[in-house]
């Protein structure tokens, strides 16, 4: 097989992204943040409106820390309304108030949801934490727009170990998660899983939230009606396989 990283398939569309840079100008020590969210606006606003945390990996633990971030539908002159937020970018002499390294469909993916899915984004083998959804991800973190356990179980599971490993060390980007091949398409509607997949869904549901790996693995692997026995290579080889029929 050609080492060459895989073709995202189209089925996992807006599955997987990776955070936001942090833009320094906008911020905020916690203990600033407590002083701007104490402060008051002429409007009655409160500078809650535009503080958000941002959470990431750094020296192996999660961190969150805060910064100005003011919606990008703002005007100038709305912004202006949140004195001292606005203060800061301006002393900071930026060349707008507004984020400039804001992903937008990043942020409406999380937005939909409670939680979601992450993991360090240069981590060799993935290690996957629910994230609360009004904490903002940042470059760090690789994100998956899913809240549900089923997704959770199949990236927790050794064939997608294998996949990541395998593609991990070409280079680590977005497209390892995009490319993989799930048992069924992500996005499928519950109403449109047959019985089967509705039994499988549930199993993997049940292994990942009871924390058995060898349970797991043998739920996400029934669930591709392969061998609990199969090994790495013929795990990639068949992964790649249904990729390719996925795909074309």
């Amino acid at each position: 097989m050609p080492r060459s990283l895989r073709q995202s398939l189209p089925e996992n569309e807006g599955l997987a992204f990776i955070g936001e840079t942090p833009w320094p100008p906008a911020q905020v020590s916690t203990s600033e943040a407590q002083s701007l969210l104490k402060a008051r606006n002429p409007t009655g606003r409160p500078n809650a409106d535009v503080l958000r945390q941002l959470v990431g990996c750094h020296a192996g633990q999660l961190t969150e820390q805060f910064q100005v971030d003011f919606p990008h539908h703002f005007s100038a002159q709305e912004a202006a309304l949140y004195l001292k937020p606005f203060e800061k970018l301006s002393t900071a002499r930026t060349a707008s108030w507004l984020n400039p390294n804001a992903k937008p469909g990043l942020r409406t993916a999380v937005a939909r949801l409670e939680r979601y899915l992450a993991t360090p984004f240069a981590a060799e083998t993935p290690s996957w934490d629910w994230i609360d959804s009004h904490l903002l991800p940042d470059n760090s973190l690789l994100v998956i727009a899913r809240d549900d356990d089923f997704t959770h179980g199949v990236l927790q599971s050794r064939l997608f170990q294998a996949w990541w490993q395998h593609w991990f060390a070409l280079r680590p980007t977005p497209e390892i998660v995009m490319s993989f091949p799930f048992p069924w398409p992500p996005a499928t509607l519950l109403s449109a899983l047959t019985r089967t997949q509705e039994e499988h869904r549930l199993a993997i549901a049940r292994a990942i939230r009871a924390g058995t790996q060898p349970s797991l693995d043998a739920a996400v692997t029934a669930s591709y009606s392969w061998s609990d026995e199969l090994s790495h290579e013929d795990a990639i080889a068949e992964l790649s396989a249904l990729h390719r029929r996925r795909d074309g």
